[in-house]
């Protein structure tokens, strides 16, 4: 399972990061986190599960994400096991019935003003 655990920063901030739950016992989740390495696929960051294991409770977590799968919250696979973030702004072209809406409503505001000289 995908989570969101509150973490502090080395520079003390304060942020939720994603990590994966590989074991559970009683109330205590073991958790890694999915960090950028210093790795590049086509120049984008690779994101890998670190090495070292944390175990938390359930006062860390800020949610579930609802998915095994790093697919659902933005990643892509490369082939070497890590994770690149996808841009989905990138492909996002607006629909011309939104731009259509838009056009009509500026129209009709105009149209209803009324000169009074």
């Amino acid at each position: 399972m995908l989570i969101k655990v509150l973490t502090e920063l080395p520079s003390g901030k304060t942020t939720a990061l994603v990590a994966r739950i590989f074991d559970t016992k009683d109330d205590i989740f073991t958790i890694r986190y999915l960090s950028p390495s210093e790795d590049r696929d086509h120049g984008c960051i690779v994101y890998r599960y670190e090495d070292q294991t944390y175990e938390i409770d359930d006062d860390s977590i800020t949610s579930y994400l609802g998915t095994d799968d790093e697919t659902d919250i933005g990643f892509k696979r490369t082939q070497d096991d890590g994770f690149v973030r996808c841009d989905s702004d990138s492909d996002y072209v607006p629909s011309s019935e939104e731009d259509t809406e838009s056009e009509q409503e500026v129209e009709s505001d105009q149209d209803s003003y009324v000169d009074e000289d």
